[in-house]
């Protein structure tokens, strides 16, 4: 009996033992995060939404894959959580949040001490209807980076509510009845393009504020797309404005565009507009480096479009400037400086960054250099913008130099070398005197060698710094053909012709004096150049032999007969051989004739 009742009890211990652990084996594990009204637990983790959500409880991140979040409207919150850790939401494809309900429903709301950031390449759409609901509302941060695209509509609230928001080259689209954003701190960056809006009158498209330790309220934009609208101010900070960069469109219906409690500082390039009924503006100090401001003023009264004259950084200048007054005539404010910008309804004026530039000429030793940059002559350096700028340099004995320079931000443009050539050489001399050369005929000189070489030597492309050199070659050939000397006349047909006038008997002859006249008009020495008058006195000698008259022969008895000579002294021995016949023949007559008187 004993036995049997141990057992009993034994038995009853031991299923009271194995209940409890078999009933928590079997429940799930439970997560502090809903998902359009649905607690996410390990078994709903993977599957929210049928299957369009997932939870890793590890990272704390909820995935969101085409996912449509409108099955509770009713509930409160299309995402919540009160898990101390940052909330992270991933997006793939297109994702939406709706809150319909008039009496509440916000898109997304991590507890009072939670983050949100919002990553992905998705596109998520929150609309939320009901009164005083937001779209996004964090008790401490919101983050919205990667390429994320949200876009939000809180017809009741505020847009995005956070302690500080920072939108990292996602893109938001952010209207809410209060504001599009509302929080201490606002950053924009980094290729963001936000589009910031409210809905209600005396609302602020981006508000701004301080928290109760007076800390924040700074807004900061760096290269990043903006547009900001709102019954009162687009932007509006409690702190500073900082736009570096990217563009900024601020419009406001009944209010400054722009209102800063602290401190602008616009630069990087950034083009902000403005479009309000009162000035753009702040209470601190409006700075300017490098930007594009164009600030318009719509009011039908008379009222400026700029608060305060904005002050130009060193370093910076003033490229462009214009404003429209109340007549509407516009007016170029360009060389009066930012001194009138607060008085204009509209001004749009330009700044640019400058660099000191200066100019290095070349060669050393140049006189009267004159620079001028964009046609303004400098002295030393210039600061220029970062571009393209027209650079002429005049100097003594050089050609004019024009060109474009370009200068950046790199160091080593600020430097220009500007290396300048001499005029070239005059070589007119040098020209004139081989043309001088060539006209001559070489063959007419004993020795034409030292005017080839000089011709020869002659170096060009000099310049006018060695203008003396190069009239040194003109005065080398010019002294070469100075010293030519030329050959000597032919004086071959003078002596023929004298020979044979000395050949003849002047006394053979009525007259040859002209012939004596010819031989001794001959004059020596005559050159080549000279050959005409040569020739002229060979033929002077043989037209006056030519005209030689010869003496009549004698015929009286005793006279020698002399005959005419002719010149012709070849037959000599055949004229005595005839003389001696007709002797004979005379002799012989007077012979016979005393015979034959004899014998009578």
């Amino acid at each position: 009996m004993k036995k049997k009742l141990f057992a009993i009890l034994l038995s009853i211990v031991m299923v009271a033992e194995l209940l409890p652990v078999t009933a928590l084996a079997a429940d799930p594990t439970v997560y502090d995060i809903w998902v359009d009204g649905v607690q996410v637990t390990s078994e709903n983790k993977d599957n929210l939404c049928n299957g369009t959500v997932s939870y890793d409880p590890t990272t704390h991140t909820l995935s969101l894959n085409n996912a449509t979040l409108d099955n509770d409207t009713m509930s409160d919150y299309g995402i919540k959580t009160s898990i101390p850790n940052t909330l992270k939401i991933r997006l793939t494809g297109t994702n939406s949040i709706i809150r319909t309900n008039p009496g509440g429903g916000m898109g997304i709301a991590p507890n009072s001490g939670n983050s949100v950031e919002i990553t992905g390449d998705g596109t998520l759409v929150i609309n939320v209807n009901g009164e005083n609901y937001d779209g996004i509302s964090a008790g401490t941060d919101v983050k919205i980076s990667d390429k994320a695209k949200v876009i939000i509509n809180a017809e009741g609230g505020l847009g995005i509510a956070g302690r500080m928001v920072e939108i990292d080259g996602a893109t938001v689209n952010s209207t809410g009845l209060y504001a599009g954003i509302d929080a201490h701190s606002l950053k924009i960056v980094n290729g963001a393009d936000v589009t910031l809006k409210a809905t209600q009158n005396e609302c602020n498209g981006a508000f701004i504020w301080k928290d109760q330790e007076g800390n924040g309220g700074d807004i900061e934009i760096a290269q990043s797309t903006v547009k900001a609208t709102s019954y009162y101010p687009g932007l509006y900070a409690a702190g500073n404005l900082t736009v570096d960069g990217g563009e900024v469109s601020c419009t406001s219906t009944a209010d400054s565009a722009i209102w800063i409690q602290g401190d602008i500082l616009i630069k990087g390039g950034a083009k902000v507009t403005t479009d309000g009924k009162y000035p753009m503006g702040g209470n601190g100090s409006f700075t300017v480096e490098e930007a594009e401001i164009d600030a318009k003023n719509t009011s039908a009264d008379n009222i400026p479009a700029i608060f305060d004259v904005p002050v130009i950084t060193d370093g910076y200048k003033l490229t462009y400037a214009k404003a429209v007054d109340f007549e509407k005539t516009e007016i170029d404010l360009l060389s009066s400086g930012t001194q009138h910008f607060a008085l204009y309804k509209n001004v749009h004026f330009i700044t640019k960054a400058v660099y000191p530039v200066s100019f290095v000429v070349t060669p050393e030793g140049l006189t009267n250099v004159v620079i001028k940059v964009n046609g303004q002559e400098i002295n030393g350096s210039v600061s220029l913008t970062a571009g393209t700028h027209s650079v002429e340099v005049t100097a003594d004995n050089c050609e004019v130099y024009s060109n474009n320079i370009t200068i950046t931000a790199d160091t080593a443009t600020h430097t220009q070398m500007i290396a300048m050539t001499y005029l070239p050489a005059d070589y007119t001399k040098v020209d004139e005197a081989i043309v001088k050369a060539n006209d001559l005929n070489k063959d007419n000189y004993k020795d034409f060698s030292a005017v080839e070489a000089a011709v020869n030597a002659v170096v060009r492309d000099k310049n006018i710094t060695e203008q003396s050199e190069v009239d040194a070659m003109a005065q080398a050939i010019e002294d070469a053909i100075a010293a030519l000397q030329y050959k000597d006349a032919d004086y071959t047909k003078v002596d023929a012709a004298i020979a044979k006038a000395n050949a003849l008997k002047k006394d053979e002859y009525k007259d040859f004096s002209a012939v004596e006249a010819a031989v001794n008009a001959v004059v020596r020495g005559k050159n080549i150049m000279e050959q005409s008058e040569v020739d002229k006195m060979a033929q002077a000698i043989e037209d006056a032999i030519a005209a030689l008259e010869k003496k009549a022969a004698s015929t009286k008895p005793g006279t020698s007969d002399k005959r005419p000579q002719t010149g012709d002294t070849s037959n000599l021995a055949l004229w005595i051989a005839l003389m001696f016949v007709s002797g004979g023949a005379a002799i012989g007559t007077t012979v016979v004739s005393k015979k034959k008187n004899y014998n009578r």
